[in-house]
């Protein structure tokens, strides 16, 4: 669909309800299809519309009772001869296919049990996969479901449940009304799921509305073991208080299930009433604190769509940061004033926003109002740009016109719009009336409608400084200075830490500003306290600086600021990996934040991966492992022995042949029984493919493994340890696999993460000519959350500089590629050219330090 067909089909139609019907009593068999029926209540000015369908077979469509003259494409049911200005009621049967993919109605048998789970996932526009709809965000009609199932089966929708009529071993449950809502939020969700009661959580939100809103938290029967649903209720209890304290509107959607679903293609889903999340969520493990933080961002996340999202919806997916720009920067200021995770604000340093920074450094950066023309646009815009940079802008608005005018006009937008679909204009509006600020069409046309990151240095002069920002549009190549409003802090080193000793809060218009400040200042942070969004330069002596005392420092988000400098560097190719990845070895022990502790262990053993070229990539690796072997020792935590555990196993398959007592290491993790740390089944997991990759434990072995723990979770890293397993046979059995087997999401994912991690150090082009000859005709021939998938695993995306006929192939084929398919679906376009990007990236930061 195309924005335009959009725009036109909202111009002509008026929604008024719609009944949807879907009949589950096939889902334990191996029927591949479901009966579903649609009853569409509307008003057309158009005597021709279309309605959006992916069905198996479309059975009969009706105007008003009476056979409808129709026409039916892949995607959509084109109905003609409609009746004008009155109420239409237009019905739609058919059969619809169950999903392995993660779009529509998925489908999942559980091998430890043999029970079948069903939920559905439709964002952008895969309701039309389930059921008949106007598949768009600004039609929101009224819905009405009723679901035919298993008698004993936990069914589940937007609403509260109305009624339920048993017929033998089946029921039919019918749900209450939903207020106006769009497809893609819609939801059903059937199978034994294990549930927990959370009870009510009642109040308010200053409007005069009072709610008593019933909580329940699911997942599979055979994970229920492992499901800390107190945890989870605690926040859910907490994001409720948040919300209705500052937004001004009372949660309108009935109810709160959050399920915990399988093979799940994205980290959650907000449908109002049954929020959909990743089922790795749970762990069968002990999870960390870094995990359980995480967990309770993306809690926070989705309840904020519950007002910006579903309440009040993007008119198109241009305006998707409307949501999600929103939900990511209020989940953590939630996170940090109203839970225990205080230090959200410095993980979102260390870790959201290092997604946004990596984005908008790649060809295909975009403003964060973005250009989709149409769905496919949309699909690949769910980006660290969209998430991450609008949620660090948003932090650098709230700033700039200060907390109390950006609720007053949060809520302002939530009683004039609620219920209807909006554009950027309309916020800004609501938040121009609220604040002082007399400006902010200049600062949306500076923050949104440009790309690419500023950059904030701070240049010294005979005991002056001078607050400077570099900010080119990435699009247009023209100046694009922004307003920032920033703290800038300065450092003074006190024995063995870095103190901070002066803060100036500034508001930087222009390219430069000359600060008050006077002397000589060991480190002086251009963004500190993390206001804004830039990259932040240092200069060559608080590198060094930085890279001994950054642990030193107190406050969590200004060190977090400063990992982010130093990460710039490296990426920038103005800091050795090396140096970087020693510093984290070195003093991410005396790192309290678990969750940016946690980011920086990851960003270490991708420049160890991606940042290094051989021998150095393997010595340095090995070195590394032995640094978090050590802290595993060290460390009093268990979280964090844990964290160090998994990074030790990535780092030993980057490094290959292991000392003895590396091996001894992996071996004691492998059979979960080590002297260092309680060893749970998932880490146990990890090892065993560290060790497949290695050559070290073969199929046999894996399958005994596998025998001794049959779970569902066990099933993906065993086919995980597989394809990891070196020989070329082998590997090109587990390839023929993802080419030609009809492979569920996860599973196939799980493959090339095999094949991924047994090519590292000795096979590294691996399949690459396969790969770029066969990348177009997968994209054409899968859904494109497959496609996304196969690109995402398959590339070959580890390069050796100092193997220069292997990098010289390799980066051949990459820009072959862009080049001689400049037709191929935009889509696919873009994700080829960030991968190319990424590898060019690769290969200068490694030509860099090569000989040093």
């Amino acid at each position: 669909m195309t924005r335009e067909e959009a725009l036109d089909r909202s111009a002509n139609v008026i929604p008024d309800e719609i009944d949807v019907y879907v009949d589950l009593a096939n889902a334990i068999s191996n029927d591949v299809a479901f009966y579903s029926k649609s009853t569409i209540r509307f008003q057309t000015k158009s005597p021709s519309i279309f309605v959006d369908l992916v069905a198996h077979n479309v059975e009969a469509v009706r105007v008003d009772g009476m056979p409808a003259n129709f026409e039916v494409t892949d995607t959509r049911v084109v109905v003609n001869d409609l009746p004008t200005g009155r109420p239409v009621s237009l019905e739609i049967e058919s059969h619809c296919k169950y999903s392995t993919t993660g779009e529509g109605l998925h489908r999942y048998v559980d091998p430890e049990d043999g029970s079948t789970y069903l939920y559905t996932q439709f964002e952008p526009t895969d309701a039309r996969r389930a059921w008949a709809c106007f598949d768009q965000p600004d039609l929101k009609p009224r819905w009405q479901f009723r679901v035919k199932a298993p008698s004993e089966w936990i069914v589940l929708s937007n609403q509260p449940e109305q009624s339920r009529t048993l017929d033998g071993a089946f029921a039919e449950v019918t749900f209450m009304r939903t207020p106006p809502l769009s497809s893609y939020i819609t939801a059903v969700v059937a199978g034994p799921y294990a549930r927990v009661d959370g009870g009510k959580w009642s109040g308010g939100a200053g409007d005069g509305g009072n709610t008593d809103i019933s909580l329940g938290v699911y997942c599979r029967a055979s994970l229920s073991q492992y499901l800390d649903a107190k945890d989870i209720l605690t926040l859910t209890r907490q994001g409720l208080d948040f919300y209705h304290e500052h937004y001004g509107f009372t949660y309108p959607w009935g109810k709160y299930d959050q399920v915990f679903v399988p093979e799940y293609n994205l980290g959650a889903m907000e449908n109002p009433g049954c929020v959909t999340f990743n089922e790795k969520m749970i762990s069968r493990d002990t999870p960390t604190r870094a995990a359980r933080q995480s967990r309770a961002n993306v809690i926070f996340h989705e309840m904020c769509h519950m007002w910006f999202g579903d309440l009040v919806t993007p008119q198109w997916w241009d305006d998707l940061w409307l949501k999600e720009s929103f939900a990511d920067n209020q989940g953590s200021m939630g996170l940090t004033e109203n839970t225990e995770f205080e230090t959200e604000w410095a993980t979102f340093a260390s870790g959201r926003k290092e997604w946004a920074y990596k984005q908008d450094q790649l060809p295909t950066t975009h403003p964060i109002a973005a250009d989709i023309p149409d769905v496919e646009a949309a699909k690949n815009n769910f980006d660290g740009i969209t998430y991450a940079k609008g949620a660090a802008v948003l932090k650098q608005l709230v700033a700039y016109v200060g907390k109390e005018a950006f609720f007053t006009g949060a809520r302002e937008y939530f009683q004039k719009h609620a219920f209807g679909a909006t554009r950027m204009q309309d916020f800004l509006c609501a938040l121009q009336e609220a604040s002082d600020r007399d400006n902010l069409q200049d600062w949306a046309r500076a923050w949104l409608e440009t790309a690419g990151p500023s950059t904030l240095r701070v240049k010294r002069s005979e005991g002056g400084f001078m607050l400077e920002q570099e900010s080119i549009d990435a699009i247009s190549g023209q100046p694009a200075l922004r307003p920032h409003r920033v703290n800038v802090g300065f450092y003074e080193l006190q024995g063995d830490a870095l103190v901070r000793t002066r803060l100036e809060e500034v508001t930087l218009a222009g390219r430069t500003l000359t600060l008050a400040a006077q002397g000589d200042y060991d480190l002086v942070l251009a963004n500190d306290d993390d206001l804004t969004y830039a990259l932040v330069e240092l200069d060559e002596n608080e590198v060094s600086t930085a890279l001994r005392y950054v642990s030193t420092i107190a406050n969590a988000t200004s060190r977090a600021v400063v990992w982010s400098a130093l990460w710039a560097g490296v990426r920038g190719a103005r800091l050795n990996p090396r140096d970087y990845v020693n510093a984290v070895a070195e003093q991410v022990p005396a790192e309290n934040d678990d969750a940016v502790a946690s980011d920086l262990i990851a960003n270490a053993l991708d420049a160890l991966l991606y940042y290094m070229a051989t021998p150095e990539r393997k010595i340095e690796a090995k070195r590394f492992a032995n640094h978090a072997i050590d802290a595993i020792g060290r460390s009093q935590s268990q979280d964090r022995k844990r964290e160090w555990a998994v990074a030790a196993t990535r780092a030993l398959n980057i490094a290959g042949s292991p000392t003895d007592d590396q091996m001894q290491f992996l071996r004691d993790l492998e059979s979960a029984n080590s002297p260092l740390l309680t060893v749970g089944p998932n880490l146990a997991w990890r090892a065993r493919i560290t060790l497949a990759a290695l050559g070290a434990i073969t199929r046999k072995d894996i399958a005994l493994h596998l025998q001794a723990d049959p779970s569902g979770e066990a099933e993906v890293f065993a086919l995980q340890a597989i394809s990891a397993l070196p020989g070329r046979i082998e590997r090109q059995k587990a390839w023929t696999r993802i080419l030609e087997e009809d492979l569920a999401n996860e599973k196939m994912s799980a493959i090339l993460a095999g094949l991924s991690a047994g090519a590292i150090g000795h096979d590294a082009t691996g399949f690459a000519g396969d790969f770029f000859d066969l990348a177009g005709q997968y994209w054409n021939s899968h859904t494109i959350g497959m496609g996304r998938r196969f690109v995402a695993g398959a590339y070959p995306r580890v390069i050796d500089a100092n193997r220069p006929e292997e990098a010289a192939a390799l980066r051949y084929m990459a820009s072959w590629w862009i080049s001689a398919n400049e037709s191929a679906p935009p889509a696919l376009v873009r994700l080829m050219r960030e991968a190319a990007d990424n590898l060019e990236r690769s290969f200068r930061i490694q030509t860099k330090w090569l000989t040093k």
